[in-house]
């Protein structure tokens, strides 16, 4: 069937009805625990200071490293196999298992190593105890992002934002009471992240039980195979990924101080909320594009619809956050945070063009192609470490921002031609919003199928 023949069609059978409530939900969900995480970085930046905040990001940082780094894709092998129905939940569910023991060993030898010996060289200025105490959150972090992936996998997405909501609203209220309590200590910040942690993780394994059944069987053969050989693909993806996204954290910390660290953590927690439509979105689409891993057709009708209303939605909520970020950093975090802004508005041409290659990357995966990604990524984290290291020497946050932007773009820009490559769809149906597509997305929303 080709493309043409199914954007005249009434888009019956293509799924996009159960896509739109999928979406709606998670996005009300990401809002929801947004706002959350927004008033607890304001407390925590208001009543703890920039240095304690700048802190507290930097010791959060090390446990999502390793989490980042040695979580070997199983989370989007998961989403993969399970999308496309080629596993059992069952299944991966003890895989996962298996692989959080041995991971979390080595995750924690490795961590404890470096945090005694070479903290003051990745994380100068923090305490090695706030350090060891971030380091505990590994092996939740680790597990629950296993977890997760199996209910996207199976777009269980009302169980996935359930548990995924109870992280950030037990995170507030620890700290919250740790506030009305009179404490200002970091050390007792992480251990409330560590017991939200905890809490969630048990209340995700709780709601798991609803879906399948651990206590019957025998772990099926060759998951754990088929699992790395995809999951390592995505993984080193991810990996860069994630050293794009926390470079300049931690060059800006390298160059600059504790205290600098926290105003730009704060621009950049500001600028990622912005992510909140692009990211609910792909959590919803990969799986869903797995579905049609065989069917050419429709994929290149959802993917280019998806992206280029993702980019211009963004574009739209961006301009609007620019003209409120003046009067409301002012407002809610003072004037210690005055320097924010500079960085802040910097940062969003770039939050507005990765929101689109997020999806642009989540089709490529669809394809069982996720290495792809994992080359971009190279060319993108090269790009970002170098410009930062030459940029914030000599222009501080701005520096650091700039080079943030500069790298977000050039992924973009990548991804755009990645998918051209695999796909017949111009580049222009990518990025231009055409003037039937609100009513296509109507017929999208609406359908049965």
């Amino acid at each position: 069937m080709s493309r043409k023949k199914i954007s005249q069609e009434s888009m019956e059978g293509l799924g996009l009805n159960k896509l739109a409530r999928n979406v709606g939900s998670t996005l009300g969900r990401q809002l929801l625990s947004g706002l959350l995480q927004l008033i607890t970085v304001v407390i925590i930046a208001r009543v703890y200071g920039a240095a304690i905040n700048g802190s507290y990001a930097l010791a959060l940082l090390l446990p999502s490293m390793l989490a980042t780094f040695l979580n070997l894709g199983i989370g989007p092998a998961n989403v993969y196999y399970l999308g496309s129905s080629q596993v059992a939940p069952r299944t991966a569910l003890l895989t996962a298992s298996k692989f959080v023991v041995l991971l979390s060993v080595i995750g924690l030898v490795f961590g404890g190593l470096l945090v005694e010996l070479k903290s003051e060289v990745f994380f100068p200025g923090i305490n090695t105890l706030a350090l060891w105490l971030g380091l505990l959150g590994f092996p939740i972090s680790l597990m629950q992002g296993f977890i997760s992936s199996i209910f996207q996998g199976l777009q269980k997405f009302k169980a996935f934002n359930l548990v995924l909501f109870a992280q950030p609203a037990i995170t507030l209220m620890l700290v919250m009471s740790l506030v009305v309590l009179g404490n200002n200590d970091l050390y007792l910040l992480v251990v409330a992240y560590l017991v939200a942690g905890v809490i969630t993780l048990l209340l995700s394994y709780w709601v798991l039980k609803k879906y399948i059944s651990v206590t019957k069987g025998e772990l099926e053969g060759g998951y754990s195979k088929k699992a790395i050989g995809y999951g390592y693909k995505a993984h080193l993806s991810n990996v860069m990924a994630f050293v794009n996204y926390k470079a300049d954290i931690f060059l800006v910390n390298f160059f600059l101080n504790p205290a600098s660290t926290g105003v730009y953590v704060i621009a950049v927690q500001l600028s990622e909320r912005l992510w909140m439509f692009s990211q609910s979105i792909s959590t919803v689409l990969l799986p869903r594009l797995s579905e049609l891993s065989s069917d050419k057709d429709k994929r290149e009708l959802i993917t280019p619809l998806i992206t280029r209303f993702t980019l211009f939605f963004t574009v739209l909520i961006s301009i609007v956050f620019a003209l409120a970020a003046r009067p409301f950093i002012s407002i809610v975090f003072g004037n210690e945070y005055d320097g924010v802004l500079a960085p802040l508005l910097i940062l969003l041409p770039g939050i507005v063009l990765t929101s689109g290659s997020r999806i642009l990357s989540n089709d490529l995966a669809a394809r069982g192609k996720p290495e792809l990604n994992f080359y971009a990524a190279i060319i993108v984290v090269f790009c970002n470490i170098i410009i930062n290291i030459i940029l914030i020497p000599s222009l501080g946050l701005t520096g650091a921002a700039i080079a943030t932007t500069t790298a977000y773009s050039i992924n973009f820009i990548i991804k755009v031609f990645m998918y051209r490559y695999f796909s017949a769809v111009p580049i222009q149906d990518l990025i231009w919003v055409k003037a039937n597509d609100l009513e296509r997305l109507r017929a999208f929303v609406f359908s049965k199928g």
